[in-house]
């Protein structure tokens, strides 16, 4: 089945699923004129540091890893995955911002929780697509193992993650999605 028909068939934001690669994926946003979606895995894809020196998704390992040997090792995606421009705080308590241009990327805080730093956000730039929560439902943020996200948080070295119960953290953990 083409990729799109694939896509096509999930109602966007919905507890539905797809295969691609193998792994199983909600259809978080999806823009049929131009057949492009963002998708985010349902379960555990993968464990690694986010990084050993910063908690600044530009500069971290994780997003390196991601966007080189995670999507080479894809068949489907890595011919599918387009560059986007994504915007995340430069720290964990600042309103300056870094954009990166990415074919794999970490969700934020706001979009699993509508905030950034435990504090309600309505800045467009905390989210990755429009500026509202695109994981609104908690069985959809539930998984085996506690998850990394993009956003800095509780500290200089800290990381916003999902606990496996679907709530935020900030923690170090291992697993992303």
């Amino acid at each position: 089945m083409p990729w799109g028909k694939r896509i096509e068939a999930i109602t966007a934001g919905s507890t539905d699923t797809v295969y691609i690669d193998g792994i199983e994926w909600y259809v978080l946003v999806k823009d049929t004129t131009d057949n492009k979606a963002l998708l985010w895995s349902k379960g555990l894809i993968g464990t690694r540091q986010f990084d050993a020196r910063s908690n600044v998704w530009r500069d971290s390992s994780l997003r390196t890893y991601l966007n080189d040997a995670w999507l080479d090792s894809t068949t489907v995606l890595q011919n599918k995955a387009v560059l986007t421009a994504i915007t995340t705080r430069s720290q964990y308590n600042t309103t300056d911002w870094i954009t990166t241009q990415d074919k794999v990327f970490l969700l934020s805080e706001a979009d699993l929780f509508g905030t950034f730093n435990k504090t309600k956000t309505s800045d467009a730039q905390d989210y990755t697509y429009g500026n509202s929560v695109i994981v609104p439902n908690i069985n959809m943020r539930k998984s085996s193992n506690i998850c990394w996200l993009r956003s800095a948080r509780g500290n200089a070295s800290g990381e916003a993650v999902v606990q496996s119960d679907g709530t935020a953290l900030s923690y170090g953990c291992t697993a992303f999605r």
